[in-house]
């Protein structure tokens, strides 16, 4: 990195007046979302994965290897990062659900604050719930669409393409019949171009934006979201083909594991009290390679959104966060999917490269995706309003000091059981009273609870009056 170049952003970084003043030297923002991606990827150590283009970039940047997410599903853990505000899924007082567009709402997002702060805006793909909310389209100046066409990487077209299917019988089945399948347990690998699906479409759009429909004479914020790895794990054969057949590992049992999930604390949707939801250990592994030549494909589109930025010569000048929604389970406690208090299912990959950085650094502190809107702000040189309230911390001090003051904690919240994660354990309270404490160092896979081991009810206790004072659902000071 220059010398200028390093002074000119820690000065950026000092003073938001300084680095709006100078719009022509103002770092651009590149927001990449991929959806339903644990940290099952190479640049985390996991063997298998092939995602060549991720880890090129934590090379690069900042990889933060405990990052959580507040709530593990999809609605909750996108609002929050888009507001700043932990959400528990929860109902208004008034019993009004609250959904994602009440959640949305609560108050001015970060791609809000920017372009009414002088950024060019623009997004593709799955970056909220779905398509972009009424009430958020003034935040763009292109408010993209997440599905393109009338079926979401299903219908005919692509269904006649697939040359390769498995998983539970009865949610092919409704792949089939639905033309989308959004919650279908299956893979299928089609025989065609990256641009048959969703997220090839994505990058199209999103490399559109950089190439030729931006406005030049402002820094850009271009957020691309990504669909997969979420099911159904539908992905060209191509990326199928980067696997032998027996890839996929199932996760750690101990031999003598308790099977029955009907005493399981996370109990959802039909089937999730059968272990792997009925599926024999032969049609999971080949599950698992499904969702691993998933997420090589969405790792592949990122390559060509990234390339597209160093054609551009933009590479240099340009945030990149890269950003999950939440963990996921593959096997793990016998389920799929997400929504449970699991560490697996709160663990979520999180990369942010600055500007002119060519060396990568790995951070193990406690970080939230409520930590991303203060970062962007600081990052970008924007005050906020005093109305806005963020929950979370700015980033800044980990991405650029060497051992900076840093609580380590964040609280969590999955089916109305709360509890926190530290550098050591996770606790929960379920809705009847019961505790669990898991030693992550010791027992990563969260099979021994030590909930009533006399030892760590001091521990439990100061837990538990920490948790008594975090806010959910509205804007408020943080702790």
């Amino acid at each position: 990195m220059k010398l200028k170049k390093i002074i000119f952003f820690l000065g950026c970084l000092c003073s938001g007046t300084l680095l709006y003043a100078q719009d022509q030297e103002r770092p651009n923002i590149l927001f990449i979302a991929f959806d339903d991606l644990r940290p099952q990827i190479g640049a985390y150590g996991e063997p298998e994965p092939l995602t060549p283009n991720i880890d090129a970039l934590a090379n690069q940047a900042v990889q933060f290897n405990r990052a959580y997410v507040n709530y593990p599903l999809c609605s909750p853990s996108r609002a929050a990062m888009m507001t700043g505000v932990r959400f528990n899924n929860k109902t208004w007082i008034d019993g009004k659900k609250f959904k994602f567009q009440e959640q949305i709402q609560v108050q001015k997002t970060w791609p809000n604050q920017l372009r009414s702060n002088g950024y060019w805006t623009a997004t593709s793909g799955k970056i909220y719930h779905g398509n972009v909310p009424t009430s958020e389209k003034e935040s763009w100046d292109i408010p993209g669409k997440y599905w393109k066409g009338k079926y979401h990487d299903g219908g005919e077209k692509i269904e006649s393409k697939i040359v390769e299917i498995g998983g539970r019988a009865d949610q092919i089945k409704t792949y089939y019949e639905k033309d989308s399948g959004p919650a279908s347990l299956m893979y299928a690998a089609v025989d065609g171009p990256d641009e048959l699906l969703n997220d090839g479409k994505t990058a199209r759009d999103v490399i559109s934006f950089i190439k030729e429909k931006r406005d030049k004479s402002k820094p850009f914020m271009i957020s691309c979201g990504f669909a997969r790895p979420h099911m159904p794990w539908v992905a060209p054969k191509k990326y199928f083909d980067m696997y032998p057949q027996d890839a996929g590992k199932l996760a750690y049992v101990p031999k003598n594991a308790d099977r029955d999930l009907t005493k399981d604390p996370y109990q959802g949707r039909k089937g999730s009290e059968i272990w792997n939801e009925g599926v024999d250990d032969e049609t999971a592994q080949k599950l698992i390679r499904g969702y691993m030549a998933s997420t090589t494909y969405a790792d592949a589109q990122m390559g060509r959104v990234i390339q597209a930025l160093k054609e551009e010569g933009l590479y240099d000048n340009t945030i990149i966060v890269v950003w999950g929604d939440h963990g996921y389970h593959l096997t793990d406690h016998g389920k799929w999917r997400k929504n449970t208090g699991y560490h697996v299912a709160l663990r979520c990959p999180l990369i942010i490269k600055l500007p002119h950085s060519k060396e990568g650094k790995q951070v193990e502190n406690i970080v939230q995706n409520i930590d991303i809107y203060p970062t962007i702000m600081e990052l970008a040189g924007v005050t906020l309003p005093e109305e806005i309230k963020l929950h979370g911390n700015s980033l800044v001090p980990l991405l650029t000091q060497k051992n900076p003051k840093w609580e380590n904690i964040t609280f969590t919240c999955a089916k109305d059981s709360y509890g926190v994660v530290t550098d050591r354990y996770r606790f929960t309270i379920t809705p009847d009273g019961k505790r669990y404490l898991y030693d992550l160092k010791k027992d990563p896979h969260e099979w021994e609870n030590l909930a009533k081991d006399k030892k760590y009810k001091q521990l439990m206790a100061e837990y538990e009056e920490k948790m008594k004072s975090v806010v959910w659902n509205k804007p408020a000071a943080s702790l």
